[in-house]
């Protein structure tokens, strides 16, 4: 028996669009193709799951294309309908699109700051506006050196 539309759309949120072994990107409009690229199929994980059959929690998403973790893994490589006993575990990227933020990330200052020094907390140091810089003030002094030369030796 398939998978409803939304149970189906809950776990592809689930794995963030890839593959659950694999980790493949998968693309929605591939769904129950084979050999092509983003190819996908969705998968009992228990097939004998009772009233849960076809519940979210039962439901994970293989590639059907290039690596075919749909045949070689849920169906354990031997046949269509032999159905692998499938652990979590061995699912990396099972939980890939389900956020998992450590700690809120802080809104830099009055609109400023750059993203790294928002997300990773590392400085970046404040541009200033206009070349007033060191590197400005180095440009400035040569000149006005070259300026008190030009001077001394009487040329312009």
């Amino acid at each position: 028996m398939e998978f409803a539309d939304g149970v189906v759309k809950a776990a592809w949120d689930r794995q963030g669009g890839r593959c659950a072994k694999c980790g493949r990107w998968l693309i929605w409009g591939q769904r129950g193709r084979e050999s092509m690229t983003g190819a996908w199929q969705p998968h009992h994980k228990d097939p004998a799951a009772g009233s849960n059959r076809d519940a979210v929690a039962n439901c994970v998403i293989f590639c059907s294309g290039m690596a075919d973790c749909h045949y070689k893994i849920g169906h354990g490589g031997i046949g269509w309908s032999h159905y692998a006993s499938l652990d979590d575990s061995s699912l990396l990227f099972l939980h890939a699109g389900e956020v998992r933020a450590e700690k809120p990330v802080a809104a830099a200052p009055e609109g400023r700051g750059s993203l790294i020094e928002a997300f990773l907390g590392i400085s970046q140091g404040r541009i200033t506006k206009g070349r007033k810089g060191a590197s400005s003030k180095r440009r400035a002094e040569k000149s006005h050196k070259q300026s008190a030369g030009r001077a001394a030796t009487g040329k312009r």
